[in-house]
C-alpha cells in the first residue's frame, strides 16, 4: 500500500520553491570530461539547516527527446519532493543529440552516450556521497519522457554494471521503452502530436541518423535484412530498451503514463511494467486517467505526483537488505 504525502505538505513545499528555497545550498560539480568539455551535476541540499546527518539522494534526468532542456530544468515537483523528504538532489547534465560540435561528433552524442553519461553521474554520486551528505544506500532516480526512459535504462542497466551504479528505486514517468515499437503503439483515438520515422526525429537522432542520414522508419523496414548497415542498427536501436536489461537485481520500480499521452504512447509505459512483472521484479504502474505528456495539465496529474512521493519515500526508507522483497 502507498502512503499518502499530505496535500498540505505538498503546497508547503510548492510555496517554499516559490520563495526561494530553491537554489539554496546548490553545488555544480564535474563528474567527468568528454571532448575536454564538463559535463556537471547540480547538487541541492535539501536536508534543512544544520542537519549534517548522510540523506537518501534524489537523482534528477531531465526529458526532452535526448536533445532538448538542461539540468537546470528541474520541475516544481522534483523540488518539493526533495524538500519534504530532506533529500540531496542531484540533476544530471548528459550529452543531447543537438550537441555533436561540442562533444566531438555524431557519435559521441549517439546512443548509448546518454546512458553512459547517467551511469556515470551515478558512480560519481556514489563515490563522493559522504563529500556531498548523501546515503549511498538510498539513492534514487526519476525521470519524464527521454528523462524517465534514462532513468529506467540507468537503475536497470546499473544494477547490472557494478555496485557502484546500484540504485534503490527508480521513477520513471511517461518514458519511451522500446522504440522499435513505438510507432506501432500510438492509439488512433488519441495520435502523436509529433514525427517518429523520420529521420530527424527523436528516435532517430538518438540513433545517428544525423550522420547516416537513416531514419527511425527504414530501420523498421530492414528488421529482417543481413547486410549492413541494418543488422548494427536494429542492435543499436534494441540496446535502447531498458528491457533488455532486467535481472534479479534490478531494483524497485515506479511508472507512470498518462492515457491521453499525444507524444510518448501510453502502451510504451504498459510495456516496462509487463516486462518488469514478467521478470517477477517489484513494480508500480500509476495510471494517469485522462493526462497528457509531460506532467500536464498539472491538475490531472497531481494525485500521481504525490503518490509518487509517498512511494519514493516509503522505498527510500526500508532497510537495505530488503528493498528488492
Amino acid at each position: 500500500m502507498i502512503a499518502t504525502l499530505s496535500t498540505a505538505g505538498y503546497c508547503l513545499c510548492l510555496l517554499l520553491v516559490v520563495y526561494g528555497v530553491y537554489g539554496q545550498d546548490k553545488q555544480t560539480i564535474t563528474y567527468k570530461y568528454i571532448n575536454k568539455q564538463p559535463l556537471q551535476l547540480d547538487v541541492y541540499d535539501y536536508r534543512g539547516y544544520h542537519n549534517d546527518s548522510a540523506a537518501a539522494a534524489l537523482i534528477y534526468i531531465h526529458g526532452g527527446g535526448w536533445e532538448l532542456f538542461s539540468k537546470n530544468d528541474v520541475p516544481d515537483y522534483i523540488t518539493a519532493t526533495a524538500t519534504e523528504g530532506k533529500m540531496v538532489l542531484v540533476s544530471v547534465q548528459y550529452r543531447l543529440t543537438k550537441e555533436s560540435e561540442k562533444w566531438g561528433g555524431v557519435d559521441a552524442i549517439t546512443w548509448p552516450a546518454q546512458g553512459e553519461d547517467c551511469l556515470d553521474a551515478v558512480q560519481y554520486v556514489y563515490e563522493n556521497a559522504s563529500k556531498l551528505g548523501i546515503d549511498r544506500s538510498r539513492m534514487a532516480c526519476w525521470g519524464g519522457s527521454a528523462g524517465g526512459h534514462l532513468c529506467a535504462y540507468t537503475a536497470l542497466a546499473g544494477s547490472e554494471r557494478s555496485e557502484k551504479t546500484t540504485l534503490r528505486a527508480a521513477v520513471s514517468y511517461y518514458p519511451p521503452t522500446n522504440i522499435l515499437e513505438l510507432y506501432s503503439d500510438i492509439d488512433p483515438k488519441v495520435g502523436i502530436d509529433r514525427h517518429v520515422l523520420q529521420a530527424d526525429s527523436f528516435e532517430s537522432l538518438l540513433l545517428g541518423s544525423a550522420k547516416t542520414g537513416i531514419g527511425l522508419g527504414e530501420i523498421i523496414e530492414h528488421l529482417n535484412t543481413t547486410t549492413a548497415p541494418w543488422p548494427h542498427l536494429l542492435q543499436l536501436a534494441e540496446s535502447v530498451d531498458p528491457e533488455m536489461y532486467i535481472s534479479n537485481k534490478s531494483p524497485n520500480m515506479l511508472i507512470a503514463h498518462g492515457t491521453m499521452d499525444h507524444t510518448v504512447p501510453f502502451k510504451q509505459g504498459e510495456r516496462l511494467a509487463a516486462a518488469l512483472a514478467h521478470f517477477k521484479r517489484t513494480r508500480v504502474f500509476l495510471t494517469a486517467e485522462g493526462c497528457d505528456h509531460a506532467a500536464e495539465p498539472r491538475s490531472c496529474w497531481q494525485k500521481t505526483i504525490i503518490d509518487t512521493s509517498a512511494w519514493l519515500y516509503d522505498e527510500l526508507k526500508k532497510p537495505a537488505a530488503l528493498h528488492r522483497v
